[in-house]
């Protein structure tokens, strides 16, 4: 067949597609196989073909023979990731989309794809690089712009995410995402007025798609001391969501409905662990945790060495806990001092640990995290410290010691009960997807807190531990015996933490925009029924902090 044939026929195969002539595209396209069984735009024909008949494992094989036949083409990697994803095959798809960036690192689809499936991973900071890749190759699209907006305000960078939101709504008036996510930054930033105006805007956006922006204005009600006005919203509605059921509890608590606070906490856990997928693997985590407890344990680990410091750049502060133990509270009071930058809950400690067990490790592990950290703008000139509050660096905390020995790791601890209440109340992914069930989320707080122990008889525990209830009750105290730990002077400004222009990135952003109050301490009494099933099981965690109930 000559080249001016073949070209005809791939236009006639297209053009069959095209008008929903499935069976003539398909045969077309077995033509030009049966000649030229690499003929790559003959693949493409017959993998559309076969995803149109909802033929999807043949397609996605058509697909991965395109792609060995060709790897520097672009059609084939986006077809067969947008496949996967239909397929709910996530992390297959996310490989393919690494794939292509690995073939043609220009790829803008590709970088949107993975900045895309990042983000439904929440793992914003790679998310944000790769829409901002893709911005860079393909233009300020909306969607594009929309994608880096979301990141950058998931990760609290609120004044980077503004313009890139503001420009996604200026482009696409009728989208309601941008709108959405400029009044969440607003009602962070305390701008309720500014916030209310966002949602008033975004309201008939909503509703002409058949949905409500209800749950986020229940959440700025809230935030504006309106309780009443912000139940009232969604207390006489049968069917809400999963984030929407655990801002009712929450509004119930509020109002002292215990019971019902409960059950739309347990009703709203289930449903977001179902729509997303997410389990707790216990025993996968059980035996990585024997794992590194024995590792870190024996006399192979205690002979690796201790990386030297870093003169150069700015060292990182670990501030570990449980979720919810109140981890961002004491970011939020060191970042209130001079000398310290808040990092937030980098993800660099779980990305590195396939370091484990090299025998540079150490300074393996050390070089890797600041590269990372310097990516993301933490080693710039102006502070001597950041901080890092991943609570799975718990889970990793030898590695970080070994590649950090001078820099303070804090302990952050807190009534496990009342860790339990809070976790049951908000949606988290840290300690792989532990907090979806009640049980699961109090085996996993009674099984880190035991490994942190065996880390600590391993001679690479925290170097500080710190109360909740015990900052609550002497905040000045405690505050200055932190940072005589840290070995900085304290500063006035850390008593007023609340007043620090700059939002966590957490669900705790609201709480530590307050002075410090006593009005959590002891929240889990009025769930004591509820709690009753796991008190044998963090019991352990309670007695080693001294705590009672």
């Amino acid at each position: 067949m000559s080249p001016d044939d073949r070209a005809r026929q791939i236009a006639a195969a297209r053009e069959a597609i095209g008008a929903g002539d499935f069976e003539r595209a398909a045969r077309l396209a077995a033509e030009l196989l049966a000649a030229a069984p690499d003929d790559i735009d003959a693949l493409e024909v017959r993998a559309l073909v076969e995803f149109e008949r909802g033929d999807d494992a043949t397609a996605e094989q058509t697909l991965r023979t395109a792609i060995a036949i060709d790897p520097m083409r672009r059609w084939h990697y986006a077809d067969l990731t947008r496949l996967l994803l239909k397929l709910d095959r996530k992390a297959d798809a996310e490989k393919i989309a690494r794939a292509a960036l690995a073939a043609d690192a220009q790829n803008a689809d590709a970088h949107a794809m993975l900045g895309s499936i990042l983000a439904a991973n929440e793992q914003w900071f790679d998310a944000a690089e790769h829409f901002e890749q893709a911005i860079a190759l393909a233009g300020p699209h909306p969607q594009l712009l929309t994608g880096l907006g979301q990141a950058l305000l998931r990760l609290g960078r609120l004044d980077q995410a503004r313009p890139a939101l503001e420009a996604a709504a200026a482009a696409d008036p009728e989208a309601l995402e941008p709108i959405a996510y400029l009044a969440e930054l607003e009602e962070r930033l305390g701008r309720f007025d500014a916030a209310m105006r966002q949602l008033d805007c975004a309201e008939p956006i909503a509703r002409r798609s058949g949905t409500d922006v209800d749950l986020q204005r229940s959440v700025l009600l809230a935030r504006m001391g309106e309780h009443e006005a912000a139940l009232a919203l969604l207390d006489g509605k049968a069917e809400l969501s999963g984030a929407a059921l655990l801002q009712r509890g929450r509004l119930r608590e509020r109002v002292g409905r215990y019971a019902e606070a409960w059950s739309d906490w347990t009703t709203g856990k289930a449903e977001l662990a179902e729509r997303s997928g997410r389990r707790y693997p216990a025993q996968e985590v059980g035996a990585e945790t024997e794992r590194l407890a024995a590792y870190f344990a024996s006399p192979a680990a205690a002979a690796l060495p201790r990386a030297e410091q870093r003169a150069d750049v700015p060292q990182p502060i670990f501030i570990i806990g449980f979720p919810r133990s109140g981890t961002s509270l004491i970011e939020q009071i060191l970042a209130s001092h001079g000398a310290i930058r808040a990092g937030g809950e980098l993800p660099f400690g779980p990305e590195l640990r396939e370091l484990v067990g090299a025998d540079d490790a150490a300074a393996r592990f050390r070089d890797a995290y600041l590269e990372r950290a310097n990516a993301h703008g933490l080693l710039t000139p102006g502070a001597a410290c950041f901080t890092d509050k991943m609570p799975d660096n718990g889970f990793w905390l030898p590695l970080l010691r070994l590649a950090f020995p001078h820099s303070p790791v804090i302990l952050v601890r807190r009534h496990p009960l009342d860790v339990l209440t809070s976790v049951m109340a908000h949606d988290m992914t840290h300690g792989f997807n532990c907090a979806y069930r009640l049980e699961d989320a109090a085996r996993h707080l009674a099984l880190v807190d035991r490994l942190i122990e065996r880390y600590r008889a391993a001679s690479l525990g925290p170097t500080y531990e710190l109360r909740y209830e015990s900052l609550v009750e002497d905040q000045a105290g405690e505050t200055e015996r932190l940072m005589t730990a840290i070995g900085l002077a304290m500063e006035p400004g850390q008593l007023r933490f609340h007043e620090r222009a700059s939002v966590p990135a957490t669900p705790s952003y609201a709480q530590v925009r307050e002075p410090l109050n006593d009005r959590s301490i002891g929240r889990w009494r009025n769930f004591a029924d509820q709690l009753e099933a796991v008190r044998s099981i963090v019991a352990e965690a309670m007695t080693r902090g001294n705590y009672a109930g």
